[in-house]
């Protein structure tokens, strides 16, 4: 049996640990929030070397195709969760020292399959393009298909692997999220020169504080960041 008072001793710390994770979360959210809303947002025909933000449309000549949906776009990501439950049958040892037991159930789901495709693609505004190579960073999507189904339905195998996982309840989640071709974009990342014309273009560097692709816009992102940080720092403070 675990010592009493060992877990006096451990439970402060750990509680100590937790609030402090959740005051860097905060702090991490709070400057990104502070970049956002600081850096002016450049049109893509002025877009200089280092940390810029560009606002236009995703575009590109030879656009991809969604799995799920069959969307054309520039990048989409797909998951296939499987939905599991099953009974747990848990013993213990009561005060009168009488073996009692429980039964309970849990559920969840499993991802079995994923996967998805990005491209370079075109932010189009009023003054020209910009090139984006998305490779490492961070996308916010749109959800373009999401769908629930049992084995009755095609998409359950034609989507989804043919075997199934332990106490399976034969039920599947299919979901995609895309940029959609001429979808507005919301881009902040560091330009560089390209090699291959006379043009700048935004790509992953390890020194940029922040490489974002976001379908949600400046403002929804910047209240979002401002909601991480008050919500991880109330939830400090009670910890």
């Amino acid at each position: 049996m675990q010592d009493p008072n060992s877990l006096l001793v451990w439970l402060p710390l750990l509680g100590g640990l937790m609030a402090l994770g959740c005051l860097w979360g905060a702090m991490r959210a709070a400057r990104k929030q502070r970049l956002i809303d600081g850096l002016p947002t450049c049109k893509t025909s002025g877009v200089f070397i280092g940390l810029v933000e560009v606002k236009g449309t995703a575009e590109t000549a030879e656009p991809l195709a969604s799995r799920l949906a069959a969307v054309k776009c520039v990048c989409y990501s797909w998951t296939v969760e499987e939905k599991w439950s099953r009974q747990i049958t848990e013993t213990h040892t009561d005060s009168s020292g009488k073996i009692r037991s429980r039964v309970r159930r849990e559920s969840g789901w499993t991802t079995v399959a994923k996967g998805g495709e990005m491209a370079p693609f075109y932010v189009q505004d009023d003054d020209g393009l910009l090139l984006v190579r998305p490779a490492g960073a961070s996308v916010e999507s749109k959800v373009v298909f999401e769908k629930t189904c049992g084995r009755e339905d095609p998409l359950y195998y034609a989507e989804g692997p043919s075997g199934v996982i332990a106490d399976s309840d034969h039920r599947r989640q299919f979901r995609e999220v895309a940029i959609p071709l001429h979808a507005p974009v919301y881009v902040m990342g560091k330009a560089r020169e390209r090699v291959d014309v006379v043009a700048a273009e935004i790509a992953e560097d390890e020194e940029a504080p922040l490489f974002l692709i976001s379908t949600r816009g400046e403002e929804k992102v910047s209240r979002g960041l401002a909601w991480t940080t008050w919500t991880l720092m109330l939830l400090g403070a009670l910890i």
